[in-house]
């Protein structure tokens, strides 16, 4: 087992082991017609995370990276009267084409910590995104989640198809 692939269990265990007595799961999946490395170059990096994360209640999303670290993100989240509660996260690619995301939301003075598996399943140039979040600690977190997911899918599947298919009417026109 390979240092990255040990840090990812070890991460895993600990946000399991954190919000195991009551825990609960996401799941969620779509079909994307795209290029998969260009797919998951848009899941790992907070500049493009920026462009397809929908996240209720907020009019204005910014992703950045956090204390100079290429795998750590902060998403901000701004409605026209406030800035909502910051998202926190780590981001880890392991082979064949994972994506886990160590998940931190602010919670009324508290951060809850999940775990995000997205699994990207097909290629080289479609492919399905499996998604599993699970550890969140109550149903008004699961909803908001669950309905932040789908909208956040629904959008990287338009923005990848489109530009997949500027991609080959500009080179096949």
């Amino acid at each position: 087992m390979s240092a990255h692939e040990m840090m990812i269990k070890t991460l895993e265990a600990r946000t399991l082991n954190e919000s195991k007595s009551n825990s609960l799961e996401i799941f969620a999946s779509v079909a994307i017609q795209a290029e998969v490395q260009r797919i998951l170059y848009a899941l790992s990096t907070p500049e493009y995370m920026e462009a397809w994360f929908q996240l209720p209640g907020a009019e204005r999303v910014e992703c950045h990276s956090e204390q100079r670290s290429f795998d750590r993100f902060r998403i901000d989240m701004f409605s026209s009267s406030a800035k909502l509660p910051s998202i926190y996260g780590s981001c880890l690619l392991s082979k064949p084409n994972r994506v886990t995301y160590i998940w931190e939301k602010d919670c009324v003075g508290l951060r809850s910590r999940s775990l995000v598996e997205i699994h990207l399943l097909g290629g080289p140039n479609r492919c399905t995104i499996k998604l599993e979040h699970r550890g969140l600690p109550n149903l008004e977190d699961r909803e908001w989640h669950s309905t932040m997911w789908q909208l956040s899918l629904n959008k990287l599947r338009i923005l990848m198809e489109r530009i997949e298919s500027t991609k080959s009417s500009c080179c096949h026109g």
